[in-house]
């Protein structure tokens, strides 16, 4: 088992947060960095619905695409 804590600090970016949409029954990423910011929906009930390793792909894909995306 393990909680939003532990995929932040496997990701590292601090620019990405994680959350779960009250009453919706997903999590969505949010990145924000003052210039860019965007989300990206999981469509998962509980977190542990998805292995750590795929939270942690997922959020770092998120990351690196709202970077190169929004690049000038």
């Amino acid at each position: 088992m393990f909680n939003t804590e532990t995929v932040f600090h496997l990701i590292g970016d601090p620019c990405l947060k994680l959350y779960r949409a009250k009453g919706k029954g997903f999590w969505y990423f949010e990145f924000d960095d003052r210039v860019r910011f965007g989300t990206k929906q999981v469509l998962v009930k509980r977190i542990n619905d998805l292995p750590l390793d795929t939270w942690v792909s997922k959020g770092r894909t998120f990351a690196a695409a709202m970077r190169v995306k929004h690049k000038r």
